[in-house]
């Protein structure tokens, strides 16, 4: 299942506090897709998930400025 979050205009830590409120409600295998017009919540949100999880993660541009970070949640 997916789970979207709407972060543009937050800047961080906002999307990291996000995306941690919305893990606990998901499930093994969801997936939690933060859209995000801030550069660097491409690279913060990616290493803290990476470094506390070690979640799957993936940037996409979908827009000029638009990023969609996508975080998989393995366990």
């Amino acid at each position: 299942m997916d789970h979207p979050i709407d972060a543009l205009g937050d800047i961080c830590p906002i999307p990291i506090i996000k995306i941690e409120k919305k893990l606990k409600e998901a499930g093994i295998s969801d997936r939690i897709i933060l859209e995000s017009d801030h550069t660097c919540s491409t690279s913060s949100v990616v290493n803290h998930f990476k470094k506390k999880y070690d979640y799957p993660t993936e940037v996409i541009t979908v827009d000029e400025g638009i990023w969609h970070i996508i975080i998989t949640k393995t366990s």
